[in-house]
């Protein structure tokens, strides 16, 4: 592949890997072992996911303008920094409570590293080689989801949580490291400098303005809140309705990054065909069919091929969707926009987990599991509808990565200069 000689993108895939390798040693371990040592129950887990979620979705939006302003290589840089030094003092933590509490910066920090992660390819590879990109560093974070499951279940049997915790602070300190390594400028600037509030609103102004953005938002905004529900659904899924083990849990989250990096490997090669919003469209009615399978069942064998599906479809939509964001955008507004796309997935876990647990106390893990994918089903199905009148993706092409090119001229509603 042709994105993979471009100089710096190896280093990039490599890092990530890593990073989100310990990123996700992390999530596991607060999200499954913490719940199995403490017994946490649906309540518990909505508090949790609120509290992870309420920095980055509050203050999520607001983290484009310094993306923009200084540069998706610092503020990777950043980020990973803050990620260590929050890694670390989650090691002290000696109950349940202390751990929601110690994770609460964790929702900032990753919204501005995912933010900022998102808004390199662009700048770093031309743009026929954007889903290419997308798809390889997605592959890189769905290996860390095969990989880091099955670390977090060796390293919580060996060290316990404070063991997991270590591990995530060397992770983020690799990240750290290559973003200190690859070279990346800030975009030029279609604007004045303004406030932060200034330019936050008119990031906001542009995704409302925009048709693609507008509709690509909605899309990725759906899917989101189907994962919040399944994010409080799963672990209580495994332990009351299979009656499984931690362990299952993570064997159920490595089937489901195999399904994601096998998809992201053959995305690759496929390119920009599948960049329509009529395809991300159809993803999310998979989506929906495929965590109904997922979880409407009682054996352990038809949830593993559920959960793998469940994987191949978010991988055909979350690449596609991802480059539809940087290609309606213009490229001073990425970190924006990308920073909002970022913001929505946080805001889908305060608005359904608390509902989610509320609604357990009423009907059971599988009825909820199975009402959200036939919800998810018909959204998708609306969406496909309103893709058609969505104004076409501006066209792929090799392009110097700064504002001011014709593909940003149309994003913002102008027409091409010249």
């Amino acid at each position: 592949m042709s994105v993979l000689r471009t100089r710096g993108f190896p280093l990039l895939l490599a890092g990530e890997v890593v990073n989100a390798t310990g990123n996700w040693i992390a999530i596991v371990a607060i999200w499954g072992f913490a719940s199995f040592k403490f017994d946490a129950n649906a309540s518990d887990l909505a508090l949790l996911f609120v509290v992870l979620s309420l920095p980055g979705a509050v203050l999520g939006p607001l983290l484009g303008v310094p993306i923009d302003r200084l540069g998706p290589k610092r503020t990777l840089l950043i980020a990973n920094v803050l990620g260590v030094v929050d890694a670390i003092a989650l090691t002290q933590a000696k109950s349940y409570l202390q751990i929601v509490l110690l994770a609460l910066p964790l929702g900032l920090i990753e919204a501005m590293a995912a933010a900022s992660l998102d808004a390199i390819p662009p700048r770093l590879v031309h743009d026929e080689q954007l889903v290419a990109a997308n798809a390889l560093l997605g592959g890189a974070q769905d290996v860390a989801i095969v990989i880091g499951p099955i670390a977090a279940a060796l390293v919580n049997a060996q060290w316990g949580l404070t063991g997991a915790f270590l591990a995530d602070a060397a992770t983020f300190a690799v990240g750290a490291l290559v973003a200190l390594t690859i070279s990346v400028g800030p975009a030029e600037r279609t604007e004045s400098r303004e406030s932060p509030w200034h330019e936050l609103r008119a990031g906001l102004g542009l995704a409302r303005r925009n048709d693609g953005l507008r509709w690509t938002l909605a899309a990725v905004g759906s899917v989101y809140l189907l994962w919040a529900l399944f994010g409080l659904l799963e672990p209580l899924y495994v332990r009351d309705v299979l009656g499984e083990s931690d362990t299952t849990f993570a064997l159920f989250q490595t089937t489901y990054g195999v399904g994601l990096v096998l998809t992201g490997l053959a995305l690759a090669k496929i390119g920009d065909r599948i960049a329509r919003p009529r395809y991300v469209a159809i993803a999310v009615v998979l989506s929906g069919f495929t965590a109904a399978l997922y979880v409407g069942t009682t054996s352990v064998a038809v949830a593993l091929v559920g959960v793998f599906l469940w994987g191949v479809d978010v991988a055909f939509f979350y690449v596609p969707a991802k480059t539809l964001l940087q290609r309606y955008a213009p490229t001073a507004f990425h970190g924006r926009i990308l920073s909002l796309n970022q913001s929505l997935e946080p805001l889908a876990g305060i608005v359904i987990t608390p509902l989610g647990a509320l609604a357990l106390g009423f009907i059971s893990v599988q009825v909820l599991g199975v009402v959200g994918g036939v919800l998810a089903v018909f959204g998708g199905l609306v969406l496909l509808r309103w893709s058609r009148g969505i104004t076409p993706v501006p066209a792929s092409g090799p392009i110097d990565p700064t504002a001011g090119t014709s593909r940003d001229a149309i994003a913002l509603g102008g027409s091409a200069p010249g």
